[in-house]
């Protein structure tokens, strides 16, 4: 019954913007999550304003900055919501929950102690203001109502280092893990072709240049190959960075073997996860829970991804991991070292039919992701904390 589930206010990143053209991760999966759960009608979503409609299936709400110029967009966002309660009493949440953002999350509690405020991780708190030091989580897992992780990676990195004699008696409990998933939109297998998919931000952690580097050494000897790029620096169409300028240099002796398409909309970038034989997704830093790893996975294709962070948890027995966890991509022998596995890793598919084979099998036979189960262990955590 809706009247067990709390009405609840859903506070996304400043950066993020929910809308079919620019999206990021974290907004959709946010709208995954809303527009799956069985009271959609329970969760307004805060974020920046938009020009464009908001996704389909989610009540947006835009909250202008107050103050930016004196508390910057993060805690100017979080003030601006803060005016909007004060405006609007009759509104007042039962749960709000801040996605990505330890430092709101506890200026939020201070301010309004008299709410319920969860905090929703998609990337490591430790690298976050306000979630920095331990004492900063040790505040966070003791005075929240919950925290929820997209991986177990997350989960066991914000907490093991924890005083276990200073934490509250309910600590490990109200620490939750709702992994990412994606539901199939494909019902037929796609047709594959002689593709290998690359898509990610163009930004050094991602790894597209060390991939880019494996695929200049091995994709000769096939010429019967093509790579596709997919993404820019930022979510959308912008003048090349200087990061991906390198990439064009560096694949300009297998030009006429790759396609470097910049920026795509969703609609056009699963055209290219549809034909792709083999998808590339090589993280160099501990990605939280990728949702690129999962997308190759839900098309059907040959994953050849890293055994960094969370991504393990998805990839594991279903695409060829490359073991670099150990080896820190800023230093140049070990840099040298990844591109290395990767084109070893890409050689073996290439040259063995029935071994891309077996992994689009995999693929394709074993997805157990589906958005559905995430929002059903979001409604379960929100009606457990009302009381």
């Amino acid at each position: 019954m809706t009247s067990s589930y709390p009405k609840t206010d859903i506070l996304l990143p400043y950066k993020e913007v929910m809308t079919k053209a620019n999206a990021g991760a974290i907004a959709r999966i946010v709208a995954y999550v809303a527009s799956a759960s069985d009271y959609p009608e329970k969760l307004n979503i805060f974020g920046s304003p938009i020009s464009d409609p908001p996704l389909k299936g989610v009540n947006f709400i835009p909250i202008s900055y107050f103050r930016k110029w004196l508390y910057g967009k993060n805690k100017g966002f979080l003030h601006g919501y803060l005016k909007h309660l004060k405006a609007h009493p009759e509104q007042t949440p039962e749960l709000v929950e801040i996605h990505s953002r330890c430092q709101l999350a506890r200026q939020l509690k201070t301010a309004r102690p008299d709410l319920k405020v969860s905090l929703y991780m998609h990337n490591d708190a430790r690298d976050m203001q306000g979630g920095q030091t331990r004492s900063e989580r040790l505040w966070l897992v003791n005075n929240l109502s919950a925290i929820l992780f997209v991986s177990h990676y997350l989960k066991d990195s914000f907490i093991r280092d924890l005083p276990e004699k200073e934490l509250c008696a309910d600590a490990y409990s109200k620490c939750i893990v709702i992994p990412n998933e994606v539901t199939r939109t494909s019902k037929a297998r796609p047709e594959k072709q002689q593709k290998i998919l690359l898509a990610g931000r163009m930004v050094p952690e991602k790894g597209i240049l060390e991939a880019c580097e494996a695929a200049a050494k091995i994709l000769p000897a096939f010429p019967e190959w093509h790579l596709d790029i997919v993404g820019s620096t930022h979510f959308h169409a912008a003048k090349p960075s200087e990061y991906e300028q390198k990439i064009t240099r560096t694949l300009a002796p297998i030009a006429t073997q790759t396609t470097q398409h910049g920026y795509l909309q969703e609609t056009d970038l699963s055209k290219l996860q549809a034909q792709a034989a083999i998808a590339l997704v090589p993280s160099l830093w501990q990605e939280p829970a990728g949702l690129t790893v999962i997308e190759a996975l839900a098309y059907g294709c040959a994953l050849i991804t890293t055994d960094k962070g969370g991504i393990p948890e998805i990839a594991r027995g279903r695409a060829e991991i490359a073991p670099i966890r150990e080896l820190d991509y800023l230093d140049e022998n070990n840099r040298q070292a990844i591109i290395t596995i990767l084109a070893a890793n890409l050689h073996s598919l290439l040259s063995d039919n029935n071994k891309l084979a077996r992994l689009q099998d995999r693929a394709w036979k074993d997805y157990p992701f589906d958005a559905r189960n995430m929002a059903v262990n979001a409604d379960n955590y929100r009606i457990s904390l009302k009381s």
